[in-house]
């Protein structure tokens, strides 16, 4: 059976002028087309800790059936006016297929390169994809930004392009605190708003009693910060319960939700 394909022309002009042939609409929704590449979004809720009720969705990259996991597809692209163009071109993939069945309060988590933050001007960081958004239907007030900030060494462009962020009415997030080396020098200079736990730090939590112990105080420490908690990767019972003992404010994994093209709802 063949698939009608929409252009971008009729789905969206306002991308068009942007990604041109780039994008496209099918059955399934939005697409993204980059190269021999083609894209794809599903979704993982956040949940509360109290209720387990949704209360954001991150996007994640799905690159030809998932063959390709989103680090090779990245690595792929070698000019820095190609990773701002793909980096752009995923977000606007996935803001696309947030809106076509997202509702009011519904907030989305889109993860930024590390890359493409080296290679924009730090005082225009968000200006343009705010448009974007605009003509996906949301404003900067409804988007999380996500930074892996360990892999960034050029710690001040980092804080230029997190105020910027902020600036615009984004929501940023501090992606995998805990791993590599993450620590709590970079909170301070960057000020997030969200910070999302790698979920290594749940896993010793799980194992060693000492690791149990500190999880309460990092999270007491980034709530003295002024922002909110993730813990990642929850997907016992277990460690759920020692997410929520610990004070985490969302939480996620696949003892909630596994990624899916539709917004996972409980009712």
């Amino acid at each position: 059976m063949t698939m009608t394909v929409q252009p971008l022309q009729t789905a969206n002009p306002g991308l068009s002028g942007f990604f041109g042939d780039s994008i496209g609409m099918d059955a399934e929704g939005a697409f993204g087309q980059y190269e021999d590449m083609r894209m794809r979004s599903v979704f993982q809720p956040l949940v509360t800790a109290e209720g387990q009720n949704p209360a954001a969705y991150e996007a994640l990259l799905r690159v030809n059936g998932g063959a390709i996991p989103p680090d090779q597809a990245f690595g792929r692209i070698t000019s820095p006016e190609g990773i701002v163009f793909f980096d752009r071109l995923c977000r606007s993939l996935h803001a696309l297929n947030f809106t076509r069945q997202s509702g009011e309060g519904d907030v989305l988590y889109l993860n930024v390169h590390g890359r493409h933050l080296l290679n924009v001007d730090g005082g225009s960081h968000g200006s343009i994809f705010e448009a974007l958004l605009g003509h996906c239907g949301l404003k900067p007030s409804q988007v999380v930004l996500e930074v892996l900030e360990s892999r960034i060494d050029d710690v001040q462009r980092l804080t230029e392009a997190v105020a910027a962020y902020q600036q615009r009415g984004y929501r940023v997030a501090i992606d995998d605190f805990g791993c590599s080396h993450s620590n709590f020098d970079r909170l301070w200079l960057l000020t997030p708003d969200i910070v999302k736990l790698d979920r290594s730090l749940l896993l010793q939590s799980t194992h060693n009693p000492r690791a149990r112990l500190i999880l309460p105080k990092i999270v007491d420490i980034i709530h003295d910060l002024g922002a909110l908690v993730v813990c990642e990767g929850v997907e016992t019972e277990d460690q759920h319960k020692l997410a929520v003992d610990a004070g985490a404010d969302l939480l996620q994994g696949y003892y909630y939700a596994r990624p899916a093209p539709k917004l996972w709802r409980p009712y």
